[in-house]
């Protein structure tokens, strides 16, 4: 079977240096998961710190290293690439894997600052047959997709409403979050948002989410970063509680009583551990079975553009006095940094 040849651009926390953190599970990194695949092999990367390019080469024994992503894309024969970045290069760096003949494009979240941006990114991997997957990893998680399920099946009854609290900040970490209530619930028909802490790069905040099908939201987000992660999701007959311990804790109740979650099927287990668990790994084998079978993946690029949106859209209900926006959003301008580190690209403003 054909073995997919892979670069990845950025060599930092999520691309490798996560492998050192054992409480998460191992392989809980881009390159550890390629690595650990018999179907991918990482052939080279990029990143602008020398000392970061140099310790992820020997760490996976990578002899292709470039300073320079766009020497790497012009210079390696690759079928996969991933996006390891903080997300202002984003655009810059999948218009670029796009369009130098690569099969595949694995990118980080945020996917984009700019709706704009999402929006190119989406048309260019379009036009050149490049499936593009976004990594909000609880989409291969067979316990989300389980409650997804769930839901659809009205095990406990039509979905009515959901309340979420999560702490950091809306676009590093509520873009997961934002991404799993549309999941469960389908498209937002308009929202409110309040940022907390709104000078930063990435604010905090709260808000509600209205749903096309009516489904109701109440989003906390202004909890420091110690706080616990948690779903609520009320249906006419039950509800569906998802607290984000380690490891995650999945409760059903009907009615008035609690029942038991299903058990994950073993073919799942990858990874878990103890307190660990990382679904990288099976990300990694829908990308290759996407690219076998010309299927595309469960996180596309428009799931990540409407997650994206979504996160924008309490920033711009803060611009206009935390009125209502409605979706989808008419203002694609305006724009959340995240965070950024050593790679700048040149669209970044001053």
């Amino acid at each position: 079977m054909k073995v997919y040849t892979v670069g990845v651009i950025g060599c930092g926390r999520i691309a490798s240096l996560l492998e050192q953190e054992t409480h998460r599970g191992n392989p809980n990194t881009h390159a550890g998961c390629y690595d650990y695949y018999h179907r991918t092999r990482i052939v080279a990367a990029a990143d602008m710190s020398d000392q970061r390019r140099q310790a992820f080469g020997s760490r996976w024994g990578v002899s292709g290293l470039y300073k320079d992503w766009q020497e790497m894309l012009d210079i390696e024969d690759l079928d996969i690439v991933s996006v390891c970045t903080y997300p202002i290069p984003h655009r810059d760096m999948v218009v670029a894997a796009a369009q130098s003949g690569v099969k595949a494009i694995f990118c980080e979240k945020a996917m984009a600052t700019v709706l704009g941006q999402a929006d190119e990114m989406i048309d260019i991997c379009q036009k050149n047959n490049v499936k593009l997957s976004i990594n909000h990893g609880r989409r291969w998680d067979w316990q989300y997709r389980k409650v997804k399920e769930l839901i659809d099946q009205e095990y406990i009854g039509v979905l009515q409403s959901m309340t979420l609290h999560f702490s950091a900040g809306l676009a590093n970490n509520g873009t997961h979050y934002f991404d799993m209530l549309r999941f469960f619930a389908g498209n937002v028909q308009w929202a409110v948002g309040c940022l907390v802490d709104k000078d930063s790069l990435d604010p905090r905040g709260s808000g509600y989410f209205h749903f096309k099908n009516d489904v109701q939201c109440i989003v906390n987000g202004s909890f420091g970063a110690g706080a616990q992660h948690l779903f609520e999701l009320i249906g006419s007959k039950g509800r569906i509680v998802v607290t984000n311990t380690r490891p995650p804790q999945f409760k059903i109740y009907v009615g008035d009583k609690e029942e038991l979650f299903p058990d994950m099927p073993k073919d799942q287990e990858i990874n878990t551990f103890g307190s660990g668990r990382c679904v990288i790994p099976l990300s990694v084998v829908e990308i290759v079975n996407g690219l076998d079978l010309d299927q595309d993946s469960i996180s596309t690029g428009h799931d990540g553009r409407a997650a994206l949106e979504m996160v924008l859209s309490f920033h711009e209900s803060e611009r206009l006095g935390n009125s209502r926006v409605d979706f989808p959003m008419q203002n694609r301008d305006i724009c959340v940094l995240v965070r950024n580190e050593d790679f700048i690209s040149s669209a970044v403003p001053e």
